[in-house]
């Protein structure tokens, strides 16, 4: 073999080996940049949650949030026109968040706003449920609260959520007992 095809060889590998290094740290800066928007998403995701949450007029355990590249969409139930609202206010005054898409929708079915002439102990009973629903991530669980006695309906995807909302309801402080009324979609 000549030197100059020698060469060429030696040469001709030399730069496949480099081109793939290159492809190597693009394919690695693509892969860092997606897990940053992820993580970023997942941020915001939790952010808006948990304003939804800490909010007295939502209901934010029937409100379900899911961001991908700064757009917020929020769906499920609630009880008024100005829950919609206020869950959509909430959600675009997040940082981080471009644009909400709003797909809420507001229950027909006649029942009362949570609240509406509930004790102040039931009242921090629902609210404590409803910020732990949150944090878990259970959604489509209603709740209810009475004298104490809570009422879970709703729909939820298995039968693991299910179980999950009722001991979350069961060891919230001043629960007297927990009715489980919630429907598995599966």
């Amino acid at each position: 073999m000549s030197k100059q095809r020698r060469f060429k060889t030696c040469f001709g590998r030399r730069a496949v080996r480099v081109l793939l290094i290159v492809l190597g740290a693009f394919l690695a800066l693509a892969a860092a940049n997606c897990e940053r928007r992820s993580v970023a998403d997942s941020a915001i995701t939790a952010m808006v949650k948990s304003k939804l949450a800490a909010d007295n007029e939502t209901s934010s355990a029937n409100i379900n949030v899911d961001t991908k590249g700064g757009v917020v969409t929020l769906t499920g139930v609630v009880a008024t026109q100005a829950n919609k609202e206020q869950a959509e206010r909430i959600a675009g005054n997040t940082e981080g968040v471009t644009r909400v898409i709003n797909n809420i929708t507001v229950e027909t079915g006649g029942e009362h706003a949570a609240g509406a002439g509930m004790s102040a102990s039931d009242l921090a009973i629902l609210s404590k449920i409803k910020t732990r629903y949150v944090a878990e991530d259970v959604i489509g669980a209603r709740v209810e609260v009475r004298d104490g006695v809570v009422t879970l309906t709703g729909n939820v995807e298995n039968a693991q959520i299910r179980v999950r909302a009722e001991n979350i309801a069961r060891a919230t402080s001043g629960v007297k007992s927990v009715n489980n009324m919630i429907e598995v979609s599966q």
